[in-house]
């Protein structure tokens, strides 16, 4: 079937016809997006993510979930982040059909296929939706850029590599170095 509809008509109706095609979409600004499958080194760095995403999230009181979970707010509708996190007072919540509201932190993991779309698309659309803090995870460059919100946009606040560790506005310092979360990533 040919995902064709005039440019900025998406809807999450639309996205909820679509036939089961084991493939992931979200929409932003009324556009159709494919997501690819994670790759090793993609699906690694979440695990890694993760695993020290656990014990400060869980400090902090609040919640994470990884893709695919739909998140939903002004011009998403919806998108899926690699992770998402929700603290006790921010402006997300979940609902039945996954998070509504801008969440405290998304995390995405770049790969080759959709680094401007993360870096681009997404960065303006989470900075004027509300979203606190965003995380770009490179496998490639082995970097971790941290943006947060000010006014209506993301601004870079840090970019760490190797043996420095990463200090996240909303989350405080990481208790790991930027290298430990790339770790395992070569098959």
């Amino acid at each position: 079937m040919a995902l064709t509809k005039p440019a900025g008509t998406w809807t999450y109706d639309d996205l909820l016809a679509l036939p089961d095609d084991g493939k992931r979409y979200e929409i932003i600004e009324g556009e159709l997006y494919e997501m690819p499958a994670p790759s090793w080194a993609h699906a690694t760095v979440i695990a890694n993510l993760i695993t020290m995403l656990v014990p400060l999230v869980a400090t902090l009181g609040g919640r994470w979930r990884t893709a695919p979970i739909d998140v939903v707010f002004p011009g998403a509708d919806p998108v899926q982040p690699d992770i998402v996190v929700l603290l006790p007072g921010g402006k997300a919540h979940p609902t039945q059909r996954g998070v509504e509201g801008p969440p405290d932190l998304l995390i995405e993991v770049l790969s080759p296929s959709n680094r401007a779309h993360h870096v681009l698309t997404k960065r303006t659309l989470y900075g004027r939706a509300g979203v606190r803090e965003y995380w770009l995870v490179d496998p490639d460059a082995r970097t971790i850029e941290i943006l947060a919100r000010d006014r209506d946009a993301m601004h870079l606040v840090s970019a760490t590599s190797g043996s420095e560790t990463p200090d996240s506005p909303v989350l405080g310092p990481l208790p790991i170095a930027a290298e430990d979360l790339f770790a395992g990533i070569d098959p």
